[in-house]
């Protein structure tokens, strides 16, 4: 194959540019053209030298290039006016001038540093500020329910009642052994100081001893004289004695009945509470979570206390937040910690750290802290997730970026860095994020200018 290809003129390769009736007409005769096989050999000997030579443009290839640029090549490779193929070259000046013309014009934003507070993220859960099993006080029968699951309910609303009639019943007895007693001791104020001495039956018994003492001291004077004899002395001595003793025991009866009266209004007090214990009111503000009873159900108190509703406090809430112990030392009461919770996308809620836990956890090695979050439109619920961000004191330098310089593809993010108008493609680690500014944790210095709205931009890209 070298040997055929070695007869084959140069001329014969490279093509005569030359047309008929031109100054060059007259130069020495073509060699005949080479065998058909020669001619194969030839085209092959051509495509290596485009190869390998890399600025030789063959007709084919010029063709794919279009528009009037392609034809001219396809022209001068058919040959111009006598039929021969031609070569054509592009110069580096060419090439300089289309990469210019195919440099992108993109606006261009300077990396911003600066001072503020470092954030701690941390994820937690949000809790109930108070929950109750709401219970029956008194035993009784269910009559009416008022409330259902997810009731929105005040203090002291009605949640559940209970059948009062046996209630009522002993209420009205106990009034009237109050009544009795009362009347008993003529009193219609039992918070009014009470005398003893004031009791008709203690006065009698009064009356009685001062009879007698005034009996003793005369007979004292006639026995001394000798004239009272030792027996009618001694019995009116014993008369005094008896007299003492009834005005102390009257005294003592009407204390004791007293006491009694008293304790009857207790009574009366504690059936009162009774009959009001049949109506089942709400402890607090909150959310019915579960309704436990129905109607007609038996209800009972004491140890074994049966459980009615179940009621929750909605506003505030408290978010329990899980810090490691590494960041431990960094937590205070009074910080602030901003959370998202997945039911709200791209919306931010704000509470106040007001719990740390005085210990660390041995299973977790970690500390629970707690913030109270405001509920007001009762848009959160006890359980959501929350990915919060804690903000500590402490202030640091941190970059952001315009949230249009960066482009997402899953879990990873890019920026594009123009160096010396070439955009330079880099892989960012995100930080916080807002509607107009990104952090960027890693992958920038701060002193970078990045392209906004990238677009379609590749790395390697020229600029401008």
């Amino acid at each position: 194959m070298s040997s055929e290809m070695s007869q084959v003129p140069v001329d014969s390769v490279a093509g005569d540019r030359c047309t008929e009736g031109s100054p060059h007409a007259e130069g020495p005769p073509v060699a005949a053209a080479p065998p058909r096989k020669g001619r194969l050999l030839l085209i092959l000997s051509v495509a290596v030298v485009a190869v390998v030579g890399g600025g030789i443009v063959l007709p084919w290839a010029a063709a794919h290039r279009g528009g009037a640029a392609g034809e001219s090549a396809i022209g001068e490779a058919q040959g111009g006016r006598n039929g021969k193929a031609s070569l054509g070259f592009v110069s580096k000046d060419d090439t300089s001038r289309s990469d210019e013309a195919a440099a992108g014009s993109y606006d261009t934003v300077p990396v911003e540093v600066v001072e503020r507070n470092h954030v701690l993220r941390l994820t937690g859960t949000l809790t109930a500020d108070e929950k109750s099993a709401v219970v029956a006080n008194v035993s009784g029968i269910v009559a009416e329910v008022r409330v259902d699951r997810g009731s929105v309910v005040r203090k002291n609303d009605v949640l559940v009642q209970l059948d009062a009639t046996d209630a009522k019943n002993k209420l009205a007895e106990g009034q009237a052994l109050l009544d009795e007693a009362k009347s008993r001791l003529g009193l219609t104020d039992l918070a009014q100081p009470f005398k003893p001495e004031e009791q008709p039956e203690v006065k009698l018994a009064a009356a009685a001893l001062e009879l007698a003492d005034g009996n003793l001291r005369r007979a004292e004077k006639v026995y001394a004289q000798r004239a009272l004899a030792e027996e009618t002395f001694q019995q009116i001595k014993t008369e005094q004695f008896l007299a003492s003793q009834r005005y102390d025991q009257a005294v003592r009866q009407m204390r004791v009945a007293y006491l009694t009266c008293k304790a009857a209004q207790i009574r009366v007090t504690m059936l009162e509470k009774a009959v009001a214990d049949t109506t089942i009111r709400a402890p607090f503000d909150g959310l019915v979570a579960e309704k436990l009873v129905s109607v007609g159900e038996q209800v009972s108190s004491g140890m074994q206390a049966t459980k009615v509703v179940t009621l929750v406090r909605t506003d505030p809430l408290r978010l329990s937040l899980t810090v490691p112990q590494h960041e431990v030392g960094r937590v205070r009461e009074r910080q602030t910690v901003r959370f998202e919770v997945d039911s709200f996308p791209g919306r931010t809620f704000e509470g106040t750290v007001r719990f740390v836990s005085p210990t660390v956890t041995q299973d977790t090695r970690s500390m629970v802290v707690e913030a109270v979050v405001p509920n007001a439109e009762g848009v959160l619920r006890p359980g959501l997730f929350a990915s919060a961000r804690l903000v500590l004191t402490e202030r640091q330098a941190a970059i952001l970026v315009p949230a249009g310089a960066v482009q997402k593809l899953e879990e990873v993010a890019r920026v594009f860095v123009v160096h010396d108008g070439v955009a330079r493609e880099r892989v960012v680690a995100l930080g916080e994020q807002s509607d107009q500014k990104v952090e960027v944790k890693s992958g920038l210095t701060g002193k970078e200018r990045l392209v906004l709205r990238p677009g379609r931009l590749h790395d390697g890209d020229r600029v401008r």
